[in-house]
C-alpha cells in the first residue's frame, strides 16, 4: 500500500525544526558564549540582543500563520531557511556589536516562519485524526536539534574557528532546506488527499470532522473571542515558567550537584523532553487535550515545586526529569488546541496570536528568574513563584473547556 504523502511532510517539517531550533534556538547559548570569547563583548549585551531576537519574533508569528493561510507554506518557508542561513553565516563575520542586532532582527524574521507556528500551518492541513502524532513527530525535530546540532556547532567551533561553523551549518540548512520546501512539501494538500488519510482511519472521509466548522476568521474577530485568551495567556505562562528554568536550570543545580553532574542533568533533561514528547503523541488523538495539557502543565509546576522544597541531589536530578518529560509538549499542544477549537480555514491566522503570546512568554521567561532570584536572593523562592505561574496556566487551560461550545 502507498505511503500516505502527508508522511513525507512530517519528515521534511521534522528536518526542518532540527534545523531551526538547533540554530535559532539552542544555539543561542553556542553563539553567546563564542561572541564573548572572540569579541570580549559582555554577556548582558549579546543577551539583551537575544531579547530583542525574541521580541521581534513574537510580532512576526501574528503575520506569519496568515501568509501561509492566503498563499501556502513555499514562500514562506522558504524565506526563512534562506534567511536563517545568511544570519547564522554572518555571526561568524561581525565585528561590532551594532552588527549582531542587525543580524538578530534578520534570524528573529526566519525563525518566526521556521518555529511551531509556521511548521504547524504547513502540517496540520494533511492530517485529520491522526494529526497529534504527526505534529508530535515532526516537532520532536525540536529536540534532535538540540541533541546533534549544538555539539556539532560546539565541536566545529573549538576545532576549526567560529566562522568556518557558522558557513558550514548555513550551507548545510541551505543544501538540506530547500530541497525540502520545493520537492516535498511544495504546497497545501488537496481535499481527496486529506479524505484519503481520513479514510484508512476507518471513518468519514471529511476533513473537518473532528474540529470546528471551517469558518473565516479575521484577527480582529477572534481577539474578541474569550477561548482564544484561554490559549494565549496560560501557554504564555507557561513557557515563560519552563524557559525561565531551563535557561537558569545549571545555575540551580550547580550548588548540590556540581558542574559536571548539573550539566549531565541538563542533558538527561533533554532526553526526557523527547521521551515525554514521543509519549503525549500517542495519546493526543485519544484523549481530552485541554486535560492532558492541565496535567502536562500541573506536574511541571510540582516538579518546581519539590525542588524548591527539597533542594537536595537526589530530587533535583528526579524532579529536573519528570520536568523534562513535560518541556516538549508545552510546544505541541497549542496548535492542537487552536485546530481543534478553532477550525482549519483560517488556522495560521488564529495560531500566529497564540504563537506570538507564546514567544513573548519564552521571550520574558529568562529575564522573570533572573530579576526573581536577584530580588530574593535565592533560587527558591524564584521557583516558588514560577510555580505560582504553573498554577495559574494549568487552572486557566482547564477552565477553557467551560467556553468551547460557545466561541
Amino acid at each position: 500500500m502507498r505511503l500516505y504523502r502527508g508522511w513525507s511532510v512530517v519528515i521534511a517539517c521534522g528536518i526542518l525544526a532540527s534545523f531551526s531550533w538547533g540554530l535559532g534556538f539552542y544555539g543561542l547559548g553556542v553563539y553567546l558564549h563564542a561572541l564573548n570569547h572572540l569579541h570580549g563583548w559582555s554577556a548582558g549585551l549579546i543577551s539583551v540582543a537575544v531579547t530583542v531576537y525574541y521580541a521581534l519574533s513574537a510580532g512576526c508569528l501574528v503575520v506569519v500563520g496568515g501568509l501561509i493561510d492566503r498563499h501556502g507554506p513555499r514562500g514562506v518557508l522558504t524565506y526563512g531557511v534562506v534567511t536563517m542561513a545568511a544570519a547564522v553565516a554572518l555571526l561568524g563575520l561581525i565585528t561590532a556589536p551594532w552588527q549582531l542586532f542587525v543580524v538578530y532582527v534578520v534570524m528573529a524574521t526566519s525563525w518566526s516562519c521556521l518555529s511551531s507556528t509556521g511548521l504547524s500551518s504547513t502540517l496540520l492541513p494533511w492530517f485529520g485524526r491522526r494529526q497529534g502524532l504527526a505534529m508530535t513527530l515532526a516537532l520532536t525535530g525540536a529536540s534532535v536539534g538540540g541533541m546533534v546540532l549544538v555539539p556539532l556547532l560546539v565541536a566545529l567551533v573549538q576545532r576549526q574557528g567560529f566562522r568556518f561553523a557558522t558557513t558550514a551549518v548555513s550551507a548545510a540548512l541551505l543544501a538540506i532546506g530547500l530541497p525540502l520546501v520545493w520537492l516535498v512539501i511544495r504546497g497545501r494538500p488537496t481535499p481527496a488527499q486529506v479524505a484519503i488519510e481520513l479514510g484508512r482511519d476507518g471513518g468519514s472521509t471529511d476533513p473537518n470532522e473532528g474540529t470546528r466548522e471551517a469558518k473565516v476568521w479575521t484577527r480582529q474577530e477572534v481577539l474578541r473571542v474569550p477561548l482564544l485568551w484561554t490559549l494565549m495567556v496560560p501557554f504564555a505562562l507557561a513557557l515563560a515558567a519552563q524557559v525561565g528554568f531551563l535557561v537558569h536550570q545549571i545555575s540551580v543545580l550547580e550548588p548540590y550537584l556540581g558542574e559536571s553532574h548539573a550539566a549531565l542533568t541538563v542533558s538527561a533533561t533533554t532526553v526526557a523532553a523527547l521521551l515525554g514528547r514521543l509519549a503525549i503523541g500517542l495519546l493526543s488523538d485519544r484523549v481530552n487535550l485541554r486535560k492532558l495539557s492541565a496535567v502536562n502543565i500541573g506536574a511541571q509546576g510540582a516538579a518546581l515545586g519539590v525542588m524548591a522544597a527539597w533542594p537536595s541531589p537526589t530530587v533535583l536530578v528526579a524532579a529536573s526529569l519528570v520536568f523534562g518529560l513535560g518541556v516538549g509538549n508545552l510546544i505541541t499542544f497549542p496548535p492542537l488546541l487552536t485546530r481543534e477549537e478553532f477550525g482549519q480555514g483560517s488556522f495560521g491566522t488564529v495560531f500566529g496570536l497564540v504563537g506570538a503570546a507564546t514567544q513573548a512568554g519564552v521571550a520574558l521567561g529568562p529575564g522573570l528568574m533572573g530579576l526573581l532570584h536577584d530580588l530574593f536572593g535565592s533560587y527558591q523562592t524564584a521557583l516558588w513563584c514560577l510555580v505560582a505561574l504553573e498554577a495559574v496556566a494549568a487552572a486557566s487551560v482547564l477552565g477553557g473547556r467551560a467556553l468551547r461550545d460557545d466561541p
